[in-house]
Formats: structure tokens, C-alpha cells, sequence
């Protein structure tokens, strides 16, 4: 069971991705069923408040996203839970700073990383992984 965990780990991060997605398109479909009848070209709703709505939404489920990656991978690992947080949130961060960098997507980017380091702080708080153990030696006095 302990290595069929750690083989299980890399499914589902990409689940909990296409989890956070779905919920994504879910509530963009939610948003544009708002949307005025009049204001509906090509299929495509084109109301002046829509491209606001449109885009936060997009940051939101950034951040979304890579706190539930990131939270689903801590529950799974069966042992150092800790560091695979901060290993998951910092192979998440490469990801999204190289999607920024390809699409210019720099406020996805800045939710991402928030909702990530929310998710690991929560998760790893008053947990030291850099923690030294003391030993405290007897001393007989001479």
C-alpha cells in the first residue's frame, strides 16, 4: 500500500487538475447563462461586465487549482507529507511561471502562487521540516 501511494501521487495531481478545470468551465457556463439575451453574439456573451466576470473567474480557479494539487498530494503521500507539499508547490510554481512567461498570463500567475502558498501554509503549519534533534548527554560530576 505504501508504494502503490507514492505510484498513485502523479494521477492524482493531474486528476485534481482536471478536477479544478471542470469546476472551471462549470462556472463560466453558470456566468454566461447570466448573461442578457440581446447581448449574446455568435454564441459568445459580449455584455461589458462579462470580460471582468470572465477573468477573475480565471485567477479564481488558478488559485483553486493549485491549492487542491497541492492539498490532494499532501493527503495521498503516505509518508513526509510536508516535503512533498512544498515539492508539489514549487514544481507548480516553475509550471506557472513558464506558462506566464509563453502567455503573458501574469495575474493567473500571482493566483496561483497565493492560492498554492495558502494550501501549503495551512497544510504544513507548526511543522518544521528543517527541525534539529537535541541530545541532551548525561553528565556525571567528577
Amino acid at each position: 500500500m505504501y508504494v502503490f501511494r507514492w505510484i498513485l501521487l502523479p494521477m492524482v495531481c493531474i486528476a485534481a487538475w482536471i478536477a479544478a478545470l471542470f469546476a472551471g468551465i462549470v462556472a463560466h457556463s453558470v456566468a454566461e447563462f447570466f448573461c442578457p439575451a440581446d447581448q449574446i453574439v455568435s454564441g459568445m456573451c459580449v455584455a461589458p461586465w462579462f470580460e471582468t466576470l470572465d477573468a477573475w473567474l480565471v485567477r479564481f480557479f488558478s488559485a483553486f487549482a493549485a491549492a487542491l494539487i497541492i492539498v490532494s498530494c499532501y493527503f495521498t503521500a503516505p509518508a513526509a507529507r510536508t516535503v512533498v507539499a512544498w515539492v508539489v508547490f514549487a514544481a507548480g510554481a516553475v509550471y506557472a511561471l513558464w506558462i506566464a512567461v509563453v502567455s503573458w498570463a501574469w495575474g493567473e500567475f500571482i493566483a496561483a502562487g497565493v492560492g498554492g502558498v495558502a494550501a501549503v501554509l495551512l497544510l504544513t503549519r507548526g511543522q518544521n521540516m528543517l527541525k534539529r534533534t537535541v541530545v541532551l548527554c548525561d553528565k556525571t560530576p567528577n
